[in-house]
């Protein structure tokens, strides 16, 4: 019963979280709907802050656990300082394909995806374990295969600006969905329509590191 409390109130949470936001959601929103004493929010999660903590660090685990495979073989290959780039690179965009693949298919829930982009765009005072435990490590990992597939002539800064521009043409076909779909007629995110934005930005990226490689 206990655990069935605290897991009520955690989904409750994730769900109101998504509908209306952290400030817009009260304790008193969450315990009702999850039919839990008010006292228990604060019990398990030491209050509203920690609740929204948790369900934060439970988005960036799952999407860690879903790249986890290709992460674990790109930081095998950052440490091998004569990796050859072209290798650096094919892991970059295996990697874009799966970050693309699962913010637009159903593997990732949509209120994971509501919740981080609302989190994302408009910090809060619980951003930092976003950033901590999801943003940080993973924009690294994405920079240092960026210096490394261009031959280790790019320097971090300027990797680190291209990240941030390369994980926004992610981020908007997830953040403006339904104007997409809209516009281009599409019923929904199927894996037609998945390849093709795969395909888009994969194209780009390699046009990016093809241009920096010449450019130094």
């Amino acid at each position: 019963m206990i655990k069935n409390s605290k897991k009520r109130l955690f989904e409750t949470a994730r769900h109101l979280f998504a509908l209306k936001g952290y400030q817009e959601t009260s304790t008193r929103d969450i315990a009702q709907k999850a039919k839990v004493n008010i006292s228990a929010i604060t019990y398990y999660f030491g209050g509203k802050l920690g609740l929204y903590r948790a369900v934060l660090s439970d988005i960036a685990c799952r999407v860690r656990t879903e790249l986890s495979e290709k992460t674990e073989h790109a930081l095998t290959l950052l440490a091998n300082e004569e990796a050859p780039s072209q290798e650096a690179e094919t892991l970059l965009l295996e990697l874009i394909s799966d970050l693309c693949s699962l913010l637009c298919s159903k593997r990732l829930p949509n209120e994971d995806a509501v919740i981080f982009l609302r989190e994302y765009s408009a910090p809060g005072e619980a951003f930092d374990t976003l950033y901590r435990e999801l943003i940080s490590p993973v924009y690294k990992l994405f920079s240092d295969l960026i210096v490394s597939a261009t031959g280790n002539v790019l320097n971090n800064e300027d990797a680190a600006l291209y990240t941030f521009q390369l994980f926004a043409q992610m981020f908007v076909f997830q953040s403006r969905k339904q104007t997409i779909l809209e516009h281009l007629g599409w019923q929904e995110y199927t894996e037609r329509e998945i390849k093709k934005i795969t395909d888009m930005i994969s194209d780009h990226t390699r046009a990016i590191l093809a241009l920096y490689k010449n450019k130094y």
